[in-house]
């Protein structure tokens, strides 16, 4: 199973970006052409065109609508069965909006995984953000063009490529080998014949020996020499070329913090960590630092230590393409915070906080 969580931050109210978000013309502006209506256990169409990513058109039917904050979805699609959820929450500057998708993305899950966050960060990073600033201001904004195939190319298949450099290599040393085998010939019998016996080939040689009823004291052939042509004898083998397969692409561990409901007195976090890049990861540690009175549990993902006012989980090594989840909850936060004072993975600031 593939998961993609994206958070994104908006300078405006909820109500505005839950519009934007329900209403269909307004999702045709900046998302894709759709007849999606904002009632559980309704169906619809999406109508992706060229977005990277998609591959035609996705049926989709609304699992549960919680007015001005949440939309959960199933879509199913061209080599896709998945659940979406677009989740929206009210923060001091504005509102939040988190994007979740889980479930089967092909079979070339990864690379169609990279495709679709690239998309998503452009429809609700760009282009919302871009119909809200119009709708905030009653003017029609001039909407960025939605992404297309070439923005976001296919990353090359290496194990491919790979397996490509050694057929190569090793179709070129068996040409070699055959050709170094190959009996010498001369270009011309007739003035074979007019040079010395030394220049015939040696079974030719032994021919006229054999019949002429005489025996020649043996010669010792030169192992190279050059033939009429000019090309070095068969007897020295070229050497197969050596390829060596390019070096995989090295770890590239990343986390993203959200809230994901707040209470009078706490809320509760998560925080994603995957691995981007071509190989497996370390094991990582994600460091919170909370309030001094803040209590800190585990709800899912590894078990919390803490030492004062930091937080640490600590998690084992990721695969390349792989993510994890932790959720935790923080309870009798009497300053009223409702996000951790910072989120750093391995010493990199968390994304989304």
């Amino acid at each position: 199973m593939t998961e993609i969580r994206i958070s994104v931050q908006y300078q405006h109210q909820p109500e505005l970006v839950w519009r934007a978000l329900t209403d269909r013309k307004l999702l045709s502006r900046w998302f894709m052409l759709t007849d999606l209506e904002p009632h559980a256990g309704s169906t619809f169409e999406l109508l992706p065109e060229t977005l990277p990513g998609f591959d035609g058109t996705v049926r989709g039917e609304l699992i549960e609508v919680t007015e001005g904050r949440r939309l959960s979805m199933r879509w199913r699609g061209e080599q896709m069965h998945s659940r979406v959820t677009w989740e929206l929450s009210e923060t001091p500057g504005g509102s939040r909006l988190l994007i979740t998708q889980s479930g089967f993305l092909g079979i070339r899950g990864t690379a169609r995984r990279r495709q679709l966050i690239a998309t998503y960060r452009r429809l609700f990073g760009v282009r919302l953000a871009a119909v809200l600033d119009g709708l905030a201001a009653g003017a029609d904004i001039a909407v960025p063009p939605p992404p297309s195939v070439t923005d976001a190319p296919e990353p090359p298949d290496r194990r491919r490529q790979v397996l490509v450099v050694l057929a190569a290599a090793l179709l070129v040393a068996c040409a070699a080998v055959v050709v170094a085998n190959l009996p010498s010939r001369t270009s011309d019998p007739a003035s074979a014949q007019m040079t010395s016996g030394s220049a015939l080939p040696a079974a030719t040689q032994a021919t006229n020996r054999l019949a002429s009823g005489t025996a020649a004291p043996p010669r010792r052939t030169p192992t190279t020499s050059p033939s009429p042509s000019g090309s070095v004898s068969s007897a020295a083998t070229p050497a197969a070329p050596s390829t060596t397969p390019p070096a995989p692409e090295a770890a590239a561990l990343g986390a993203s913090y959200a809230t994901l409901s707040t209470t009078l007195l706490g809320y509760r976090g998560s925080v994603e960590v995957a691995n981007s890049g071509g190989s497996s990861s370390e094991p990582w540690t994600v460091t919170l630092v909370v309030q001094g009175l803040d209590l800190v549990s585990g709800v899912e993902g590894p078990a919390p230590k803490r030492s004062g006012d930091t937080v640490t989980f600590s998690g084992p090594a990721l695969r390349s393409g792989s993510s994890t989840r932790i959720v935790f909850d923080v309870t009798l936060s009497l300053l009223g915070s409702k996000e951790p004072a910072n989120c750093e993975i391995d010493g990199s600031t968390c994304a989304g906080l």
